[in-house]
């Protein structure tokens, strides 16, 4: 899939669409008329992370659309699906390097497939960035040719913990957590907050992404240990199913939090009702008083019935970066350190990174599903007792 399109820097900003530092820009001379910027995109497409996939597609569209209704240089983007399995990232980022066709990736979602995939994109010195892949081996590997968007998993984790604890009252957890990459680095970091604050965790439960689907044995484990909150480490897929299936069993009525790889649709659905009063720390907040969010949202929403996730927002964040960045005279060689001296403005709210391309001053927005719907809370995540962990 490719479509092209543009944008001029001025144009950006009228829209609102993200401010990129003054200096950095001044320095550079202008991107080269005609020159496409080209992005490669890697996300899950097919399995059963496919609605993130759909939803890094969905938000490059709605940059595309924007982009090109302020005209300038041309925009183009391709799709590799990564099915969200390791080797298959591996396979797709062989292709997108040995191709020499892309300035730059944006992707992957997956932290296990950003992690098998970076070695490849590190030889060949191609930029990445990263929406949604929140491990912190992403940035602690020693690769210098990436940034990302989200909230890292060591930071996200004693969040989790503290939000159980301080703010639910709750003091023994139970976690569910993908047996990968993402899901056992948020279980050993949740394990230490917990810990810290004085909570325990009863039990602990691993599965085996996009394969395991029957949770009932889980849900007896967690049961037995007297949970008092469901951790769910784990995507929308998981997690639905494993509420539902709670709920068949009888077992309800246990607060329940997660990240925001639970933020779709589907969570709500195959849960059948037990996501009910669930809380999803999200690493934007979709209901922010800021136009340019409001927007997004409203048309989104329009679109395709559907709350934005953060693979949505981050994505359609990144294509307007790059694009202002390389317009304004970056390089795929330079870009990852434009970045990091970059300070930007775009529908998830405000960033700007550390050296090792991880977002700064970024905190959790707090929904929960009410009616059958995500809403905001409002709340912020109390903090109480994590400072011996910083």
């Amino acid at each position: 899939m490719t479509q092209k399109t543009g944008i001029t820097r001025r144009g950006a900003l009228k829209m609102g669409l993200g401010s990129v530092a003054a200096a950095g820009l001044m320095a550079r001379p202008i991107f080269a008329q005609g020159a496409p910027v080209r992005i490669a995109l890697a996300a899950p497409m097919t399995g059963d992370s496919a609605s993130m996939g759909l939803n890094a597609q969905r938000g490059a569209e709605a940059a595309m659309k924007l982009i090109e209704a302020a005209g300038g240089p041309s925009v183009t983007f391709d799709i590799f699906d990564d099915m969200g399995q390791p080797r298959e990232a591996a396979s797709v980022a062989r292709r997108i390097a040995d191709s020499g066709d892309y300035d730059l990736v944006v992707g992957h979602v997956n932290s296990s497939c950003t992690l098998a995939a970076m070695p490849i994109y590190s030889d060949y010195e191609i930029p990445v960035l990263c929406g949604s892949s929140s491990n912190s081996q992403v940035t602690e590997s020693g690769w210098d040719n990436i940034v990302r968007m989200t909230i890292r998993d060591d930071y996200g984790a004693q969040q989790y913990s503290a939000f159980a604890v301080n703010n639910l009252g709750k003091k023994k957890m139970a976690i569910l957590f993908a047996n990968d990459d993402y899901g056992r680095g948020l279980r050993d970091k949740m394990m230490v907050a917990a810990d810290a604050l004085g909570a325990e965790v009863v039990a602990e439960a691993g599965f085996t992404p996009n394969l395991d689907k029957d949770f009932s044995s889980i849900v007896s484990q967690f049961r037995n240990a007297g949970a008092e909150a469901f951790m769910l480490n784990c995507n929308y897929t998981e997690g639905g199913l494993f509420l539902g299936q709670a709920k068949s069993a009888g077992v309800e009525g246990i607060a329940t939090v997660g990240p925001d790889s639970l933020l779709y649709n589907e969570y709500i659905e195959l849960a059948q009702g037990a996501a009910e009063g669930s809380y999803i720390l999200a690493a934007y907040d979709p209901y922010a008083d800021s136009d340019t969010t409001q927007a997004f949202m409203s048309g989104f929403r329009e679109a395709y019935d559907a709350l934005p996730s953060q693979v949505a927002v981050f994505t359609s964040d990144l294509f307007i970066l790059a694009h202002q960045l390389m317009a304004a005279g970056s390089t795929p060689k330079t870009l990852i350190g434009d970045i990091k001296g970059t300070e930007f403005v775009g529908v998830g709210g405000t960033y700007h990174w550390d050296a090792k391309g991880d977002v700064k001053d970024r905190t959790f927005a707090v929904i929960t599903v009410k009616d059958g719907k995500f809403a905001s809370t409002g709340a912020a995540v109390d903090e109480t007792g994590l400072d011996a962990l910083r």
